[in-house]
């Protein structure tokens, strides 16, 4: 028993004269890892913004090397993308899939604007973040994407183009350029309301029907009465 060591849970207690084994920590998979750093970045870029948010702290805050974030993302710009600007444009892509299937495309866009504004409105932080790091380069000189919305600017015109076409008649503006200010309405109405709602704001519910309402009657065609 004198010359051995004793075996606990989580360590060794060594004879007089060996220093004790430390206890081996849980070897990560890969997820656990990305987890670590997805979840370390949001929170920075969010308290921080993205031009104040270094790899070196996240790296830091994640328990992990600098070296291996770099290694899984290739750059900051890679970064913000994947943890901020994608599962917003995701949702975006989903929705432009999946409505011309729906049964009431009316109700399946309702459902996008809610989805929108609630996913902004619930991570301020991270948009107001967004927003701060347009025009922005990180200490790995390369600044975050910021094409994610093109794809649904562009069907939402080739959609309201076709109704246009249908009724015969032309847009009597640049479709894309109204959708791109519509949707900064959306944007503005959470990230803007401290100032749009001094006097206290309104439920979102009652901010998105308005915003419909208003999106619909400047975009969408009025069919013309025959003589």
């Amino acid at each position: 028993m004198g010359g051995q060591a004793i075996a606990t849970s989580s360590t060794l207690i060594a004879p007089p004269g060996h220093a004790a084994e430390p206890a081996k920590r849980r070897r990560r998979t890969r997820a656990d890892v990305t987890d670590r750093i997805h979840t370390a970045a949001r929170e920075l870029f969010a308290e921080r913004g993205y031009q104040g948010a270094t790899t070196k702290e996240i790296a830091r805050l994640a328990d992990v090397s600098e070296t291996l974030l770099f290694r899984y993302y290739g750059s900051k710009a890679a970064l913000f993308d994947e943890v901020v600007a994608q599962p917003f444009n995701r949702l975006l892509l989903d929705f432009l899939a999946k409505r011309p299937h729906a049964a009431d495309p009316q109700a399946a866009e309702h459902g996008i604007f809610m989805a929108v504004y609630d996913l902004i409105d619930q991570n301020r932080a991270l948009f107001t973040a967004l927003l701060s790091a347009k025009g922005a380069t990180g200490e790995d000189g390369a600044g975050p994407p910021f094409n994610g919305l093109l794809p649904f600017y562009r069907a939402g015109a080739a959609e309201l183009t076709q109704k246009y076409t249908e009724l015969g008649q032309t847009p009597p503006f640049d479709l894309q350029i109204a959708l791109r200010l519509a949707f900064g309405m959306l944007a503005s109405s959470v990230l803007l309301r401290d100032w749009l709602f001094p006097d206290g704001v309104p439920p979102g519910e009652q901010i998105v029907g308005l915003l419909e309402q208003v999106v619909a009657r400047a975009l969408e065609p009025v069919p013309v009465e025959p003589r």
